[in-house]
């Protein structure tokens, strides 16, 4: 029985990992920040793990609680926004930004390293962040919505940064961008339900291996570009 780890799993599209992956047989460790108000996560049959990437010392608590414990998939997925419409200089909080970059940076990093140990285990482990277009340089146009966007570029940085620690472990790394869901973060409006943008990504995810580590797959299996100089396609 393969085993996952899915961050963010409350809701969106963690929740939904968690809901595919259980049913396909997968053992599930599903980590949300307040799992007596995961209602919806409460009721499938998985391993519910307190998990709040504001905690620093709780990350530690939590890798040490899967000592022994065989990972073959990590999913970054926790993330938090600073709103759906935020334009210029009014959606500027400095409390939240830093909670942002706690949350949306730092804390993958530190469940990753946590879990290296779990990783290496696995005969084929795979570890990701979900990305986002939001975090590419290359597609701005206009201001505003700071928090995410400069996270979610800090996060992209640091997906390359851990595959290039991970190689000599023989961990991939990849980012993956699910594309604009239907989420609490991605509004009713966005053109792809969680269900599909999901299953499309662990087709992908089934897919890692070396060959693809530090690189950015949109769900569809398509490489996005990191660099300015490359075409894009999307």
């Amino acid at each position: 029985m393969p085993t996952v780890v899915v961050t963010g799993a409350n809701r969106g599209l963690g929740l939904e990992f968690a809901k595919q992956y259980k049913s396909d047989g997968w053992k599930v460790f599903a980590c949300c920040r307040n799992p007596e108000a995961a209602t919806e996560l409460a009721q499938l049959d998985v391993s519910v793990c307190v998990l709040d990437l504001l905690d620093f010392p709780a990350i530690e608590n939590f890798t040490n609680s899967l000592d022994g414990e065989t990972v073959d998939l990590l999913i970054n997925n926790a993330a938090v926004h600073d709103g759906t419409a935020v334009e210029g200089f009014s959606g500027i909080e400095e409390n939240n930004w830093v909670k942002g970059f706690k949350v949306n940076v730092m804390g993958p990093v530190l469940v990753t390293k946590g879990l290296i140990k779990n990783l290496s285990a696995s005969e084929n482990p795979v570890a990701a962040t979900i990305g986002s277009q939001e975090g590419c340089l290359q597609t701005y146009n206009t201001g505003g919505t700071y928090l995410y966007r400069t996270t979610k570029a800090a996060a992209h940085a640091a997906s390359v940064i851990l595959a290039n620690d991970l190689k000599e472990r023989n961990i991939p790394y990849v980012c993956l961008r699910p594309g604009h869901t239907k989420t609490d973060m991605g509004g009713r409006d966005a053109p792809y339900e969680i269900d599909d943008s999901v299953a499309l990504m662990r087709q992908v995810l089934a897919k890692v291996d070396m060959e693809l580590t530090g690189c950015f797959i949109d769900r569809n299996g398509d490489l996005i570009p990191w660099s300015l100089d490359q075409d894009l396609n999307y």
